[in-house]
């Protein structure tokens, strides 16, 4: 059930509509590269999640990476995405003190 009080998805309807085993969210889980908050008694997802998900979704089942292959790239992934956001904020320190 969709839970749009809290923003949340629970884990059973987010696989029945992805086709993807709950193990695997399980698993993704396990790897600390998702949360799973539980509500009710229910496992969930936050929404804000789902974009994430669904790109290890595909990592795993349609380039047939396992989860340690997943957990590499993510990583790898996060501090290519930290080391641009450090790159935007040079730039725009290099361009303040250029223009002054």
């Amino acid at each position: 059930m969709i839970m749009d009080r809290e923003n949340l998805i629970s884990v059973q309807e987010f696989c029945s509509l992805y086709k993807v085993p709950e193990t695997f969210i399980t698993s993704l889980y396990e790897y600390e590269l998702i949360e799973i908050t539980t509500t009710d008694n229910t496992q969930c997802v936050r929404v804000t999640q789902l974009k994430n998900i669904e790109k290890l979704i595909r990592f795993h089942f349609e380039m047939d990476i396992n989860l340690e292959g997943i957990h590499a790239i993510s990583n790898l992934l996060n501090k290519v995405e930290t080391l641009q956001d450090e790159i935007k904020r040079l730039h725009n320190k290099i361009d303040f003190y250029e223009s002054n």
